[in-house]
């Protein structure tokens, strides 16, 4: 990864920080057709959202893991 590319959240627990789930998490389940938008489905809910990494939702970083694990 090159300095001020994103890293890839597919397969990764997310938090989701706009919309009707903000403050959520969920997991992501990969890209879709739509450029830079990604599937990400909600703990609560079993819909399936069509966001944007890093406005719409981020990767949930746990501090208790040994760094650079997450």
């Amino acid at each position: 990864m090159s300095k001020g590319e994103l890293p890839d959240p597919t397969g990764k627990t997310v938090i989701i920080i706009a919309g009707e789930f903000a403050g959520e998490e969920g997991f992501c389940l990969g890209p879709v057709e739509t450029k830079g938008l990604y599937a990400v489905t909600p703990t609560s809910s079993n819909r399936i959202l069509r966001l944007r990494f890093d406005e719409d939702f981020g990767i949930l970083l746990n501090p208790g893991q040994t760094a650079g694990k997450n």
